[in-house]
Protein backbone atom coordinates (compact mmCIF):
# COMPACT_ATOMS: atom_id res chain seq x y z
CA UNK A 1 0.00 0.00 0.00
CA UNK A 2 1.61 3.72 -0.94
CA UNK A 3 2.05 6.18 1.54
CA UNK A 4 0.32 8.72 0.72
CA UNK A 5 2.11 11.62 2.99
CA UNK A 6 5.56 10.68 1.68
CA UNK A 7 4.22 10.69 -1.67
CA UNK A 8 3.01 13.95 -1.21
CA UNK A 9 6.10 15.02 0.33
CA UNK A 10 7.66 13.62 -2.75
CA UNK A 11 5.35 15.34 -5.43
CA UNK A 12 5.32 18.71 -4.15
CA UNK A 13 8.87 18.87 -2.70
CA UNK A 14 7.80 18.95 0.87
CA UNK A 15 9.09 18.05 3.85
CA UNK A 16 5.70 17.39 5.78
CA UNK A 17 2.27 15.82 5.03
CA UNK A 18 -0.51 15.40 7.26
CA UNK A 19 -4.23 14.01 6.73
CA UNK A 20 -6.58 16.52 8.34
CA UNK A 21 -9.90 14.43 8.31
CA UNK A 22 -11.78 11.44 6.27
CA UNK A 23 -14.38 13.31 4.16
CA UNK A 24 -15.78 10.34 2.80
CA UNK A 25 -15.47 6.12 2.39
CA UNK A 26 -16.09 5.11 -1.36
CA UNK A 27 -18.77 3.25 -2.29
CA UNK A 28 -18.56 0.01 -1.80
CA UNK A 29 -15.86 0.38 0.63
CA UNK A 30 -13.21 1.01 -2.22
CA UNK A 31 -10.83 3.61 -0.50
CA UNK A 32 -11.50 7.31 0.94
CA UNK A 33 -11.43 10.90 0.35
CA UNK A 34 -9.38 12.99 2.94
CA UNK A 35 -8.15 15.95 3.38
CA UNK A 36 -4.14 16.45 3.94
CA UNK A 37 -1.92 19.35 4.49
CA UNK A 38 1.20 20.10 2.92
CA UNK A 39 3.73 21.77 4.46
CA UNK A 40 4.72 24.38 1.91
CA UNK A 41 1.33 24.92 -0.41
CA UNK A 42 -1.14 27.94 0.50
CA UNK A 43 -4.22 25.34 0.34
CA UNK A 44 -4.84 21.73 1.37
CA UNK A 45 -5.34 19.34 -1.01
CA UNK A 46 -7.86 16.53 -1.58
CA UNK A 47 -6.53 13.16 -1.87
CA UNK A 48 -9.34 9.74 -3.20
CA UNK A 49 -6.94 6.85 -2.86
CA UNK A 50 -8.55 3.88 -4.43
CA UNK A 51 -7.60 0.63 -2.80
CA UNK A 52 -10.25 -2.38 -4.00
CA UNK A 53 -11.13 -4.18 -1.26
CA UNK A 54 -10.39 -8.07 -0.99
CA UNK A 55 -14.55 -7.85 -0.24
CA UNK A 56 -17.00 -5.83 -1.46
CA UNK A 57 -18.95 -3.73 0.72
CA UNK A 58 -21.84 -2.82 -1.25
CA UNK A 59 -24.93 -1.32 0.72
CA UNK A 60 -27.52 -3.09 -1.28
CA UNK A 61 -25.82 -6.35 -2.19
CA UNK A 62 -24.87 -5.51 -5.68
CA UNK A 63 -21.40 -6.94 -5.53
CA UNK A 64 -20.34 -8.97 -8.64
CA UNK A 65 -17.16 -9.19 -10.88
CA UNK A 66 -19.10 -6.49 -13.05
CA UNK A 67 -19.81 -4.54 -10.78
CA UNK A 68 -16.00 -4.41 -9.78
CA UNK A 69 -15.02 -3.86 -13.29
CA UNK A 70 -17.30 -1.28 -13.71
CA UNK A 71 -15.98 0.93 -10.74
CA UNK A 72 -11.91 0.19 -11.75
CA UNK A 73 -12.86 1.57 -14.85
CA UNK A 74 -14.95 4.76 -13.50
CA UNK A 75 -11.58 5.64 -11.63
CA UNK A 76 -9.58 5.22 -14.89
CA UNK A 77 -12.33 7.67 -16.79
CA UNK A 78 -12.15 10.26 -13.99
CA UNK A 79 -7.94 10.34 -14.36
CA UNK A 80 -8.67 11.03 -18.25
CA UNK A 81 -10.89 13.26 -17.74
CA UNK A 82 -9.11 15.40 -15.09
CA UNK A 83 -5.75 14.81 -17.43
CA UNK A 84 -7.31 15.25 -20.96
CA UNK A 85 -10.94 17.49 -20.81
CA UNK A 86 -11.45 19.61 -17.73
CA UNK A 87 -9.25 22.31 -18.78
CA UNK A 88 -11.71 23.00 -21.66
CA UNK A 89 -14.26 24.59 -18.93
CA UNK A 90 -12.49 26.77 -18.03
CA UNK A 91 -12.32 29.53 -16.67
CA UNK A 92 -16.01 29.45 -16.96
CA UNK A 93 -17.16 26.19 -14.56
CA UNK A 94 -15.62 25.45 -11.22
CA UNK A 95 -14.44 22.35 -10.65
CA UNK A 96 -11.37 20.76 -8.65
CA UNK A 97 -7.60 20.85 -10.46
CA UNK A 98 -5.92 17.05 -10.76
CA UNK A 99 -2.38 18.41 -8.86
CA UNK A 100 -1.11 14.71 -9.21
CA UNK A 101 -1.95 11.52 -10.07
CA UNK A 102 -0.31 7.44 -9.15
CA UNK A 103 -1.39 4.08 -10.07
CA UNK A 104 -0.28 0.67 -9.47
CA UNK A 105 -1.24 -1.73 -11.82
CA UNK A 106 -0.79 -4.80 -9.58
CA UNK A 107 -3.03 -4.49 -7.08
CA UNK A 108 -4.98 -1.80 -8.88
CA UNK A 109 -4.45 1.18 -6.16
CA UNK A 110 -4.90 4.89 -7.56
CA UNK A 111 -4.50 8.09 -6.13
CA UNK A 112 -6.03 11.32 -7.42
CA UNK A 113 -4.48 14.58 -5.79
CA UNK A 114 -7.17 17.62 -6.49
CA UNK A 115 -7.32 20.87 -5.73
CA UNK A 116 -10.03 21.74 -2.08
CA UNK A 117 -12.93 23.17 -2.97
CA UNK A 118 -13.98 23.86 0.29
CA UNK A 119 -10.69 26.35 0.49
CA UNK A 120 -11.86 27.92 -2.69
CA UNK A 121 -14.50 28.86 -1.13
CA UNK A 122 -17.39 26.35 -2.14
CA UNK A 123 -17.38 24.85 1.22
CA UNK A 124 -21.13 24.44 1.53
CA UNK A 125 -23.36 21.03 0.79
CA UNK A 126 -27.06 20.79 0.45
CA UNK A 127 -29.59 17.70 0.57
CA UNK A 128 -32.32 20.55 -1.12
CA UNK A 129 -32.35 23.64 -2.84
CA UNK A 130 -33.71 27.32 -3.18
CA UNK A 131 -34.77 28.02 -6.90
CA UNK A 132 -31.79 30.24 -6.96
CA UNK A 133 -29.57 27.70 -5.91
CA UNK A 134 -30.92 24.88 -8.44
CA UNK A 135 -31.17 27.25 -11.43
CA UNK A 136 -27.43 28.13 -10.94
CA UNK A 137 -26.74 24.04 -10.64
CA UNK A 138 -28.86 23.80 -13.58
CA UNK A 139 -26.87 26.75 -15.27
CA UNK A 140 -23.64 24.69 -14.32
CA UNK A 141 -24.86 21.48 -16.39
CA UNK A 142 -26.09 23.62 -19.35
CA UNK A 143 -22.91 25.27 -19.31
CA UNK A 144 -20.68 22.02 -19.58
CA UNK A 145 -23.79 20.84 -22.02
CA UNK A 146 -23.06 23.46 -24.49
CA UNK A 147 -19.25 23.37 -24.53
CA UNK A 148 -19.21 19.73 -25.20
CA UNK A 149 -22.44 19.51 -27.20
CA UNK A 150 -21.22 18.28 -31.34
CA UNK A 151 -23.54 16.13 -33.57
CA UNK A 152 -22.61 12.50 -33.79
CA UNK A 153 -20.31 10.77 -36.50
CA UNK A 154 -18.53 7.67 -36.40
CA UNK A 155 -15.22 8.90 -34.96
CA UNK A 156 -16.25 10.06 -31.55
CA UNK A 157 -13.92 12.79 -29.58
CA UNK A 158 -14.25 11.31 -26.16
CA UNK A 159 -12.60 8.08 -26.77
CA UNK A 160 -11.18 8.06 -23.18
CA UNK A 161 -14.32 8.27 -21.40
CA UNK A 162 -17.34 6.39 -21.17
CA UNK A 163 -18.95 5.82 -24.74
CA UNK A 164 -22.00 5.99 -23.02
CA UNK A 165 -22.13 8.30 -19.60
CA UNK A 166 -24.20 8.10 -16.71
CA UNK A 167 -23.69 5.05 -14.09
CA UNK A 168 -27.23 3.38 -14.79
CA UNK A 169 -26.82 3.42 -18.74
CA UNK A 170 -28.39 -0.07 -19.50
CA UNK A 171 -24.90 -1.59 -21.03
CA UNK A 172 -23.68 -1.74 -17.72
CA UNK A 173 -26.48 -2.97 -15.80
CA UNK A 174 -27.57 -6.41 -16.83
CA UNK A 175 -28.05 -7.60 -13.43
CA UNK A 176 -30.07 -4.87 -12.43
CA UNK A 177 -32.25 -5.20 -15.62
CA UNK A 178 -32.80 -9.20 -14.93
CA UNK A 179 -33.84 -8.33 -11.58
CA UNK A 180 -36.74 -6.26 -12.60
CA UNK A 181 -40.03 -7.62 -12.06
CA UNK A 182 -41.55 -8.12 -15.83
CA UNK A 183 -43.30 -5.06 -16.73
CA UNK A 184 -43.97 -2.73 -19.95
CA UNK A 185 -41.13 -0.57 -18.79
CA UNK A 186 -38.88 -4.32 -18.90
CA UNK A 187 -39.72 -5.34 -21.85
CA UNK A 188 -39.05 -1.30 -23.63
CA UNK A 189 -35.46 -1.04 -21.91
CA UNK A 190 -33.69 -1.72 -25.02
CA UNK A 191 -35.48 0.61 -27.46
CA UNK A 192 -35.72 3.37 -24.59
CA UNK A 193 -31.93 3.52 -24.55
CA UNK A 194 -31.43 2.93 -28.35
CA UNK A 195 -33.32 5.96 -28.34
CA UNK A 196 -30.94 8.08 -26.30
CA UNK A 197 -28.04 6.44 -27.64
CA UNK A 198 -29.23 7.41 -31.21
CA UNK A 199 -30.14 11.28 -30.80
CA UNK A 200 -28.78 13.37 -33.11
CA UNK A 201 -26.59 15.88 -31.33
CA UNK A 202 -24.89 14.80 -27.86
CA UNK A 203 -22.22 16.22 -25.43
CA UNK A 204 -20.37 14.76 -22.85
CA UNK A 205 -22.90 14.33 -19.35
CA UNK A 206 -21.33 14.68 -16.01
CA UNK A 207 -23.01 11.12 -15.42
CA UNK A 208 -23.27 11.67 -11.69
CA UNK A 209 -25.03 15.22 -11.57
CA UNK A 210 -27.19 14.65 -7.98
CA UNK A 211 -26.89 17.64 -5.73
CA UNK A 212 -24.53 15.96 -3.38
CA UNK A 213 -21.71 16.44 -6.07
CA UNK A 214 -22.35 19.97 -6.20
CA UNK A 215 -20.03 22.65 -3.96
CA UNK A 216 -21.87 25.60 -3.05
CA UNK A 217 -20.06 29.20 -2.10
CA UNK A 218 -22.24 30.88 0.43
CA UNK A 219 -23.31 34.24 -1.79
CA UNK A 220 -24.31 30.94 -4.34
CA UNK A 221 -27.65 32.66 -4.54
CA UNK A 222 -26.44 36.10 -5.87
CA UNK A 223 -23.30 34.95 -7.47
CA UNK A 224 -25.22 31.83 -9.82
CA UNK A 225 -22.94 30.06 -12.16
CA UNK A 226 -19.81 31.48 -10.32
CA UNK A 227 -21.53 30.77 -6.42
CA UNK A 228 -21.27 26.89 -7.53
CA UNK A 229 -18.98 23.84 -8.46
CA UNK A 230 -19.61 20.47 -9.21
CA UNK A 231 -17.13 17.26 -8.40
CA UNK A 232 -16.90 13.64 -8.67
CA UNK A 233 -16.39 12.77 -12.50
CA UNK A 234 -16.22 9.26 -12.64
CA UNK A 235 -19.25 8.12 -15.15
CA UNK A 236 -18.46 10.94 -17.38
CA UNK A 237 -19.25 10.27 -21.26
CA UNK A 238 -21.01 10.74 -24.20
CA UNK A 239 -24.90 11.37 -23.81
CA UNK A 240 -27.67 13.91 -24.38
CA UNK A 241 -27.66 16.50 -21.83
CA UNK A 242 -31.25 15.76 -20.21
CA UNK A 243 -29.95 13.10 -18.64
CA UNK A 244 -27.85 15.19 -15.95
CA UNK A 245 -30.91 17.39 -16.37
CA UNK A 246 -33.71 14.68 -15.20
CA UNK A 247 -31.67 13.63 -12.64
CA UNK A 248 -30.13 16.74 -10.28
CA UNK A 249 -33.79 17.16 -10.34
CA UNK A 250 -34.85 13.57 -9.18
CA UNK A 251 -32.11 14.56 -6.71
CA UNK A 252 -33.14 17.39 -4.82
CA UNK A 253 -36.74 18.18 -5.16
CA UNK A 254 -39.35 16.08 -3.94
CA UNK A 255 -42.88 14.92 -6.40
CA UNK A 256 -45.10 17.62 -5.23
CA UNK A 257 -42.35 20.25 -6.28
CA UNK A 258 -41.46 18.12 -9.74
CA UNK A 259 -45.47 18.62 -10.77
CA UNK A 260 -44.85 22.76 -9.86
CA UNK A 261 -41.61 23.59 -11.13
CA UNK A 262 -40.51 20.79 -13.90
CA UNK A 263 -41.62 22.94 -16.38
CA UNK A 264 -40.09 26.26 -15.76
CA UNK A 265 -36.71 24.23 -14.84
CA UNK A 266 -37.03 22.77 -18.14
CA UNK A 267 -37.36 26.24 -20.01
CA UNK A 268 -34.74 27.75 -17.94
CA UNK A 269 -32.19 24.69 -19.00
CA UNK A 270 -32.69 25.18 -22.67
CA UNK A 271 -32.55 29.05 -22.35
CA UNK A 272 -29.10 28.77 -20.77
CA UNK A 273 -28.00 25.77 -23.41
CA UNK A 274 -29.01 28.00 -26.43
CA UNK A 275 -27.05 30.85 -25.22
CA UNK A 276 -24.08 29.31 -24.52
CA UNK A 277 -24.74 26.88 -28.03
CA UNK A 278 -24.86 30.33 -30.16
CA UNK A 279 -21.87 31.32 -29.79
CA UNK A 280 -20.31 28.60 -31.81
CA UNK A 281 -23.28 27.30 -33.80
CA UNK A 282 -25.94 28.85 -36.15
CA UNK A 283 -29.65 29.25 -34.24
CA UNK A 284 -30.58 26.87 -36.93
CA UNK A 285 -28.40 24.23 -35.64
CA UNK A 286 -29.36 25.02 -31.80
CA UNK A 287 -32.86 25.23 -32.30
CA UNK A 288 -32.35 21.27 -34.06
CA UNK A 289 -30.53 20.20 -30.48
CA UNK A 290 -32.97 21.68 -28.35
CA UNK A 291 -36.18 20.21 -30.11
CA UNK A 292 -34.74 17.09 -30.45
CA UNK A 293 -33.70 16.73 -26.22
CA UNK A 294 -37.33 17.91 -25.54
CA UNK A 295 -38.81 15.60 -27.45
CA UNK A 296 -36.39 12.94 -25.30
CA UNK A 297 -37.18 14.23 -21.94
CA UNK A 298 -39.89 11.43 -21.24
CA UNK A 299 -37.32 8.81 -22.50
CA UNK A 300 -34.49 9.88 -20.22
CA UNK A 301 -37.04 9.69 -16.87
CA UNK A 302 -37.83 6.25 -17.79
CA UNK A 303 -34.40 5.24 -18.59
CA UNK A 304 -33.57 6.29 -15.12
CA UNK A 305 -36.66 4.38 -13.63
CA UNK A 306 -35.74 1.20 -15.26
CA UNK A 307 -32.74 1.02 -13.46
CA UNK A 308 -34.05 1.82 -10.11
CA UNK A 309 -36.88 -0.27 -10.36
CA UNK A 310 -34.37 -3.45 -10.72
CA UNK A 311 -31.99 -1.33 -8.11
CA UNK A 312 -34.07 -0.96 -5.22
CA UNK A 313 -37.50 -0.96 -6.40
CA UNK A 314 -39.08 0.86 -3.60
CA UNK A 315 -36.39 3.97 -3.87
CA UNK A 316 -37.87 7.25 -3.12
CA UNK A 317 -37.26 9.03 -6.29
CA UNK A 318 -39.96 6.14 -7.89
CA UNK A 319 -42.77 8.21 -7.38
CA UNK A 320 -45.91 9.77 -9.36
CA UNK A 321 -44.16 12.39 -11.50
CA UNK A 322 -41.46 9.44 -12.39
CA UNK A 323 -44.40 7.35 -13.21
CA UNK A 324 -46.00 9.73 -15.69
CA UNK A 325 -42.63 10.21 -17.36
CA UNK A 326 -42.58 6.87 -17.81
CA UNK A 327 -45.61 6.21 -19.32
CA UNK A 328 -45.51 9.47 -21.49
CA UNK A 329 -42.34 7.47 -22.73
CA UNK A 330 -43.81 4.27 -23.24
CA UNK A 331 -47.10 5.86 -24.89
CA UNK A 332 -44.66 7.56 -27.53
CA UNK A 333 -43.06 4.22 -28.53
CA UNK A 334 -46.58 2.18 -28.60
CA UNK A 335 -47.97 5.75 -30.44
CA UNK A 336 -50.08 6.80 -28.64
CA UNK A 337 -50.63 10.83 -28.55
Amino acid sequence: MLNIEQFLCQTFSSKQAIKLARLQTLWSGYGEIARYEVQGLSQPVIVKHIAPPSQSAHPYQWDSDLSHQRKMRSYQVELSWYKNFSGRCQPDLNLPALLAAHQNPDNQEMLLVLSDLDAAGFNLRHDSLTLPQLYAAIDWLASFHGQFAHEVSTDSPYKELWPIGTYWHLATRPEELAAMADSPLKQAAAEIDTRLNLARFQTLVHGDAKVANFCFHDAAETLGIKGIAALDFQYVGAGIGIKDFIYLLGSCIDEYELFQCYRPACEHYFKRLKAQLEQRWSSERVDELIAEWRLLLPFAWADFERFLAGWQPLHHKRNAFSHQMTERALDALNGVR
